[in-house]
């Protein structure tokens, strides 16, 4: 549907880390403007896992940037 609404943007999403870098939280910081295109980028940020070697990742935020652009 945003490919067929020429919907294009960029979004912040901020996302709260667990222990072992799984993503506990999302929250959008910056949206895109539309609707659909925010929800896709929380949803794709749900899926992120972080890695950071001999260091505890629990409750650290990561500002995840998502561009939504047409070709």
């Amino acid at each position: 549907m945003a490919r067929h609404m020429h919907e294009e943007g960029s979004a912040v999403v901020d996302l709260t880390l667990g222990e072992q870098g799984q993503v506990l939280q999302t929250t959008l910081k910056t949206g895109t403007g539309y609707d659909d295109l925010d929800s896709t980028a929380l949803a794709a940020a749900t899926k992120v896992q972080c890695s950071a070697t001999g260091t505890n990742l629990n409750g650290r935020h990561v500002l995840l940037p998502v561009t939504f652009h047409l070709h």
